[in-house]
């Protein structure tokens, strides 16, 4: 993936896929059945450096599938998962753009069809639950448990748009993050 200009805040709406993305991923609220971790699942022994770049994988994954040729270059980031001991999981927060918000809109749509084809489950699409409740896709890579929340954001077509807003791009706004992971090494701030 070929990553270009600098991420532009996305103010709630990283709050709301950051939410969203915990809730598909569970972190505490499971059952039992992770080793008394509160996970669905074990945890897989991976070091931060080896999950960043499964999460890459998987953001170039989702970058390939939209076809689109241009997208920011946020970095992923580790932080703890709860009740795990050394217990961590990667997030990346990262848009798209293209030249117009149709090409944005047949790109939305080319991943909700060609996604599944290449490991991914759709869990969601439809509206967000966000103010401007514009078209969501949540899904989930079948075998590496990943979870990605992708937004089509058009603040050109926002009524009454604040000034934040008018300054912004339209884009698909995207969040990718692992499951929890565990490395004794582990530190909150890698």
């Amino acid at each position: 993936m070929t990553l270009t200009s600098p991420s532009a805040a996305r103010g709630g709406t990283l709050a709301a896929s950051a939410a969203a993305l915990l809730l598909l991923t569970g972190c505490s609220t499971m059952s039992n059945d992770g080793g008394g971790s509160g996970l669905p699942y074990e945890p897989q022994h991976k070091t931060v450096a080896q999950a960043k770049d499964l999460v890459r994988v998987q953001s170039s994954a989702i970058f390939d599938a939209a076809g689109l040729r241009e997208a920011n270059d946020g970095a992923p980031d580790a932080a703890p998962c709860d009740g795990v001991d050394h217990g961590f999981r990667v997030r990346h927060f990262w848009s798209m753009y293209a030249p117009t918000a149709d090409a944005l809109k047949q790109a939305m749509e080319r991943l909700h069809r060609d996604l599944p084809a290449k490991g991914w489950k759709v869990q969601r699409f439809g509206p967000a639950k966000s103010e401007a409740k514009q078209l969501q896709l949540d899904v989930e890579h079948e075998k590496e448990h990943h979870t990605a929340t992708i937004e089509l954001l058009l603040p050109s077509t926002y009524k009454d748009a604040s000034k934040w807003e008018k300054a912004s791009r339209d884009s698909l706004s995207v969040s990718v993050t692992s499951p929890c992971y565990v490395d004794p090494a582990y530190e909150v701030g890698d």
